[in-house]
């Protein structure tokens, strides 16, 4: 039985990167519209492309468990003695499971293909996407081909990929939704959205990262035949898809759209609250302004206190090490935090805390330990200790 399982799993890893390619896949074309590109690429126009694309996928993942077993088959008729599905003492319910699985797999395939063969009559008429568009016909597009015709018309616009399988598509006219073989569609004069929940997901780039990601509701806004839908998109593609709607996005109480940055500032004022303070001798004077806002007062000295050592303990070397800054207050923590995380490697971002940059002003090299509220302007939780005199 050793073989079915090695061959089981690697079917089973084959089918769902089919269903759920990964980056690398696709930039190499392992995926099913690289692979069908000749067929689909027949037609330019967008809809049909889509009609195409769902129906190919539908087959090519229908047709994986008859090809698992197509595959059991021949091995079995080419290596008998290693492909012992029915040994000497056969178990009723091994030979049952694998009779139902077979059945199970040439039925999909055939449900598949009936289904295909029937979208497919009177040029895609019947297909779940033709039959989603014939519910936005009006007046002036009195039939699905000519609410398609309209979409293939407007060239501009954005793409915005929500995961393997879902792709969001927003032209001047249209919101549309694309899923693995039906899609939602919409027009924007007619469309209400509403961000509702933002939450949190580690994906995989180049390292393991931490994205938010906005739900956005969308629904009809008086009765109608379109059904609701919810589109799931990276919170850094939100201003792009506000500069493409026709109507601002309306968000709930709860949702607070933040960058990366913004993320990073709220971090670092917490850090810097637990430092100690510097004494009132180095407060500014009341007109003074924060050099980069020109709004906030300075609220914050670099002060070296850092110990100069690493995770381990061990002391850094001399190049690696923070330096005395001689700069007096210039700068407000916000500020300093947006310079801080703006020398900092984005691939990086999970350790931005614990990296060092330079004073924006004599370049001296400091960390998050070397910033201190000024004494007055904000009561950290940390116990407050006077910093040495500077030279």
């Amino acid at each position: 039985m050793v073989p079915h399982i090695i061959y089981g799993i690697i079917f089973v890893m084959l089918f769902f990167f089919t269903i759920f390619p990964t980056a690398e896949m696709e930039s190499v074309g392992l995926t099913v519209d690289h692979l069908c590109s000749r067929y689909l690429s027949a037609d330019t126009d967008y809809v049909m492309y889509q009609l195409k694309s769902t129906s190919v996928k539908l087959l090519i993942h229908a047709a994986m468990p008859f090809i698992y077993v197509l595959f059991i088959w021949l091995m079995m008729w080419a290596n008998p003695d290693e492909m012992m599905v029915v040994q000497r003492q056969p178990s009723p319910l091994g030979e049952t499971v694998w009779d139902v699985f077979c059945s199970a797999a040439g039925t999909l395939l055939i449900v598949a293909a009936v289904s295909v063969f029937y979208w497919a009559q009177d040029g895609w008429s019947n297909h779940p996407i033709a039959k989603q568009l014939q519910l936005l016909t009006s007046a002036t597009l009195p039939d699905w081909r000519s609410v398609a015709t309209n979409i293939n018309d407007e060239d501009t616009k954005i793409i915005i990929r929500s995961n393997a399988i879902s792709t969001l598509v927003v032209t001047e006219s249209w919101i549309i939704k694309t899923n693995m073989y039906v899609h939602n569609i919409i027009p924007q004069s007619e469309a209400l959205l509403y961000a509702y929940k933002i939450d949190t997901k580690e994906v995989i780039t180049d390292t393991l990262e931490s994205a938010e990601f906005v739900n956005i509701g969308v629904k009809p806004q008086q009765q109608s035949r379109i059904k609701p839908f919810i589109i799931r998109i990276n919170v850094v593609h939100i201003k792009d898809l506000r500069d493409r709607l026709q109507q601002p996005i309306l968000v709930m109480p709860s949702v607070q759209f933040r960058t990366l940055t913004e993320r990073f500032v709220e971090a670092f004022k917490e850090e810097v609250a637990q430092n100690p303070t510097v004494p009132s001798a180095y407060v500014p004077d009341e007109g003074d302004c924060c050099l980069a806002c020109l709004q906030a007062q300075p609220d914050v000295k670099i002060a070296k206190y850092c110990l100069d050592v690493d995770a381990a303990g061990s002391v850094l070397p001399e190049q690696e090490r923070c330096q005395p800054c001689g700069c007096r207050p210039l700068w407000c923590v916000s500020c300093l935090a947006t310079w801080f995380a703006s020398q900092q490697q984005r691939a990086e971002r999970d350790t931005w805390l614990s990296k060092k940059t330079t004073c924006p002003m004599c370049r001296a090299r400091f960390c998050v330990r070397d910033v201190c509220y000024l004494e007055g302007r904000r009561t950290p939780p940390a116990e407050e200790v006077q910093p040495e005199t500077e030279q």
